[in-house]
């Protein structure tokens, strides 16, 4: 863990700059927690529309200390879910260009990436003629680039996050219990526990709930998808070769205000139905949902582990499956 009172939280980024105060918003928030300011810290500064930064890293083990005394149920429950959407986010794929295995979605661990995290801020001056640069700005920009000790330090972040990830599991699994009887909350739990198994693509279309999108993993054609029931609906998007339909852009919308899957191009075959044997792993997380009192978390869950053919391909593909190549036109 990065001690609170080392410099290099200076030159750690965040949403709205660098992150020299988020060590005073964590001891606030340990000596007195306060809803808002959490929300603040944690959906504002460490994840912001699912960007994470070099901070998010190294406040995650001091945010996992703060949630697991008994009594602090209100603080774990916010907890598990911003570390279970930063589970989820810290492994997503990029839409463009790959990661190496060891690397962390917004965590710079060279001195260029490092660089481009000031790039926002070189160009705050060239807004408008004559305009000054702010102060923060100015501090900003006159910080001294990491040192090589520095640089192992921001690895030293990567690998105590990673180490805690476990423990992130396991937060979020107890709070599951906790909250079980919430609609929304077990879903997003859920969605943690299958981003710490490296799950990714389940964990992001749980996270999205019960209407959203994905590509199939075998051509990467863009399908809608939506919940009716027990069944899960699917749209092809007629650009990439899909049936052609008339009123092609709304036909899932229609479905979903008339509550029937009249328009869909097809249908998720869940995984209760699959013929192949069933992996151990897969079913614990459904017998944790079966928990969840919302019935729609374990048929979202199994539909997202279904399999469909599609349109485009004419493939059998898992829902869940990641696509690894070029973007579809």
């Amino acid at each position: 863990m990065l001690a609170l009172s080392d410099p290099l939280w200076c030159k750690l980024n965040t949403a709205y700059g660098f992150a020299k105060d988020i060590p005073l918003g964590i001891v606030a928030l340990a000596e007195r927690w306060d809803e808002e300011a959490a929300g603040d810290l944690m959906h504002g500064e460490l994840i912001h529309q699912e960007t994470c930064y070099g901070a998010t890293y190294a406040a995650a083990p001091y945010l996992l200390k703060l949630a697991q005394p008994d009594d602090n149920v209100v603080q774990r429950m916010d907890i598990a879910v911003f570390l279970g959407h930063l589970a989820v986010c810290a492994f997503s794929r990029p839409e463009k260009g790959a990661r190496t295995n060891d690397s962390l979605n917004g965590l710079a661990l060279n001195l260029e990436c490092w660089e481009q995290t000031r790039d926002p801020y070189r160009s705050k001056p060239a807004q408008g003629a004559g305009q000054q640069m702010s102060k923060s700005h100015r501090d900003i920009m006159d910080l001294e680039p990491p040192s090589d000790d520095e640089l192992r330090k921001f690895e030293d972040i990567r690998d105590s996050f990673l180490a805690v990830l476990p423990d992130i599991g396991s937060l979020c699994e107890r709070t599951f219990h906790e909250h079980s009887d919430d609609e929304y909350i077990p879903r997003y739990l859920l969605s943690g526990i299958a981003a710490v198994g490296k799950r990714t693509e389940l964990a992001q279309l749980l996270d999205s709930g019960e209407d959203g999108s994905f590509r199939c993993a075998a051509c990467g054609t863009s399908i809608d998808f939506i919940l009716f029931g027990d069944l899960m609906a699917l749209y092809f998007d007629n650009s990439d070769g899909g049936p052609a339909h008339t009123q092609e852009a709304d036909r899932a919308m229609l479905d979903w205000q008339e509550g029937e899957a009249k328009r869909a191009d097809g249908m998720v075959k869940a995984y209760d139905d699959l013929d192949e044997h069933k992996e151990p792993s897969l079913d614990k997380l459904i017998s944790l949902a079966r928990q969840a009192e919302n019935p729609s978390l374990e048929l979202l869950l199994r539909n997202f582990l279904g399999e469909f053919r599609c349109a485009q391909c004419d493939e059998t593909c898992q829902v869940c499956a990641p696509y690894s190549g070029p973007a579809a036109p």
